[in-house]
């Protein structure tokens, strides 16, 4: 019992002090969230549709859109402030046939909002969709 404790206290200490990293969340609602329909991968190259919603709490926002591809390698990236977007959107990805394998793709996102100097970072719910061939 003694021994969980002292790991547990060392665990938490490493964290608070930046030596190790916690697991990503999976997403909050909250926050907003990402989706997309499933779509045709068609020959040569397209941009293919997603969407996005933030509910910041702050006036000032940022939002980062990562692309997994089926075998988790992040392919593709978008960026979003409040300046230029509106907290409701949409947005592409560029697909080519011939790189691109078929299968489930994940659309992660991160939610930066600022508060004069301070800034919290939060992750949105992540969409999934299948790429399938024609």
């Amino acid at each position: 019992m003694l021994l969980r404790t002292a790991a547990a206290v060392l665990t938490t200490a490493a964290l608070l002090l930046g030596g190790l990293t916690a697991p990503a969340a999976a997403g909050n609602s909250d926050l907003g969230r990402l989706w997309a329909k499933d779509k045709v991968l068609k020959r040569g190259c397209h941009d293919y549709r997603y969407q996005y919603r933030v509910k910041p709490e702050t006036r000032h926002w940022s939002l980062e859109t990562f692309l997994r591809d089926p075998s988790g390698e992040v392919i593709a990236s978008n960026a979003f402030e409040n300046a230029t977007n509106k907290r409701r959107g949409s947005s592409t990805f560029r697909f080519c046939r011939w790189n691109t394998e078929p299968g489930r793709f994940k659309i992660r996102g991160k939610l930066t909002q600022y508060d004069g100097y301070d800034q919290t970072v939060g992750w949105v719910k992540p969409g999934w969709f299948r790429m399938r061939l024609a």
